[in-house]
């Protein structure tokens, strides 16, 4: 379980510390993050607490299928398009502009949560022994085969192979230990 999801238990069963924590460590970020939307900071900031509210108010939603800061931030995220929504309502803009500026956001969230997703695999990769973390790296980064893995790192492709399936098993527990979950 991760730091951040230990925090929000811990607000869960008394302790206010816990969502003190989570607002001094993520509250300016949310900010940041929503005012990408909404062009505004007083309503970055309005959201941002709306943001925290929702963590108070709706309090059995998180079920640990995915890091509590993406699910933070996942909130967020759905509070700054609600807000977008509403104000497009009663505002004359053309439906073109609304429809670019929904796949803009679709495409900056895509952004944001391969990042992420890249930064907590880079972290959990740091953890593996050297083989593992090289037959990896060198195999989905660098797109070599197991017979060039293997010339690389002087090993037999029946090696590397074998190294890369204990290397995904590990990166898999290290991962779930971390709080990831994984579709079959």
């Amino acid at each position: 379980m991760d730091k951040d999801a230990e925090a929000y238990f811990r607000y869960l069963n008394g302790d206010d510390t816990g969502l003190t924590e989570m607002v001094e460590r993520y509250g300016a970020n949310l900010i940041f993050f929503i005012h990408r939307y909404v062009k505004n900071v007083d309503i970055a900031e309005d959201l941002m607490q709306e943001t925290f509210c929702d963590l108070i108010f709706y309090k059995n939603r998180y079920k640990g299928k995915s890091s509590f800061k993406t699910y933070l931030f996942s909130i967020a995220r759905n509070k700054a398009v609600d807000h977008i929504k509403r104000e497009m309502r009663f505002s004359h803009k053309p439906v073109e502009d609304v429809q670019k500026n929904l796949e803009d956001e679709k495409k900056l969230e895509s952004m944001v949560i391969q990042k992420m997703e890249n930064k907590n695999l880079y972290h959990a990769m740091e953890q593996l022994n050297e083989d593992y973390r090289n037959v990896l790296y060198l195999f989905y980064f660098e797109n070599l085969s197991y017979e060039e893995i293997g010339k690389v790192l002087k090993k037999t492709a029946r090696q590397i192979k074998n190294l890369s399936y204990r290397a995904k098993q590990s990166l898999r527990a290290i991962m779930e230990k971390e709080g990831f979950s994984f579709e079959e």
